[in-house]
């Protein structure tokens, strides 16, 4: 820093000011400032700094897997937005285990961050209580802890009222929920939840035979339905599909069997990953607004790195739409 303010013809502190992007540096002191950091090569040693601030620029994001589309979408707009505000993150993956995520809760994991953005699928309400103190954790998805965690989420029921809803709207009676998990994470049983509660309000009953367990990926939509109709059990006039993995497995064994879609069986997805858009036809989809989660998760972590609150709520929750495409007209 003493080399470059030499060559720039500014003092150590205005070489500081420009490095740390204080926002009260005459434009062509900071331009002569920036030339000198060029010519020399100079860049900023993070590690000193780390020291100097007890900070080092570093959040995790941490999430159950890659498996699922939403997920690795959710995390490029993290990575975005966390890099406008000078963050390098670092990603991990739990595969939803309630020991890693705990680790992660407790600060067992993670000691290098700043703090943690984490999707927690398998958390309960009291491990809020087990939080390492004072450390900054914003929390993404249904599960909320006690003790103030931050937390941002979607309407995972409301949105499958909406589906139930549209189904039913078009004529469609006879609804297959695919995905089915009564014991899954609270995110699985919201959904399920939204979708009891539609067929209720629309007057239909849940047909047991109707509530199709499988994985949920491409492989165990596919599989389940053809499952189904080789058991010869009576077709639904619709499937919702408890993410777009499923759907677009659904899909294909629908087609592969020879059932017309949406003519014969309406289908809809979650989360409008961007194959959705290309499959043939286009799927149906529940859209969350992922950019706001996103935005509203980085904004949290770092009012709690920085100390400088906003005023902003503990508990957001975005806002979705329902893609209504060919799969369900």
């Amino acid at each position: 820093m003493h080399d470059v303010a030499r060559a720039a013809g500014v003092s150590q502190r205005t070489v500081s000011n420009v490095v740390n992007n204080y926002e009260y540096v005459r434009p062509e002191t900071r331009q002569r400032v920036l030339d000198a950091m060029a010519m020399l090569g100079y860049v900023p040693n993070a590690a000193a700094r780390s020291l100097r601030s007890a900070r080092t620029g570093l959040i995790a994001l941490v999430v159950p897997d890659f498996r699922a589309r939403i997920f690795a979408e959710f995390a490029g707009v993290v990575v975005r937005e966390a890099e406008a505000l000078g963050y390098t993150v670092l990603i991990e993956l739990t595969g939803s285990d309630r020991e890693r995520e705990l680790k992660v809760l407790t600060g067992v994991r993670n000691q290098l961050s700043d703090g943690v953005i984490m999707m927690a699928m398998s958390l309960r309400p009291d491990d809020g209580q087990r939080r390492r103190a004072g450390y900054p954790i914003v929390l993404v998805g249904d599960q909320v802890l006690e003790g103030q965690v931050p937390h941002v989420d979607i309407p995972n029921r409301e949105a499958s009222l909406a589906v139930v809803r549209h189904l039913v709207g078009t004529g469609r009676r006879r609804l297959m929920l695919l995905g089915y998990d009564p014991h899954g994470g609270l995110t699985a049983r919201m959904r399920v939840r939204g979708f009891l509660d539609g067929l209720e309000e629309q007057g239909l009953t849940a047909d047991a035979e109707l509530l199709v367990r499988a994985d949920w990926t491409r492989a165990g939509g596919q599989r389940a339905i053809e499952e189904y109709i080789d058991a010869g059990r009576p077709m639904p006039d619709a499937v919702f599909a408890m993410n777009d993995s499923l759907a677009l497995g659904a899909l294909r064994a629908l087609q592969v069997r020879g059932l017309r879609v949406p003519q014969e069986v309406a289908l809809v997805g979650f989360d409008d990953v961007e194959e959705a858009r290309y499959s043939t036809p286009s799927l149906t989809s529940v859209s969350p607004d992922v950019e706001a989660l996103a935005r509203n998760a980085i904004a949290m972590l770092h009012e709690q790195i920085t100390g400088k609150p906003s005023g902003r709520e503990s508990h957001i929750v975005v806002d979705f739409q329902l893609k209504v495409r060919e799969s369900s007209q």
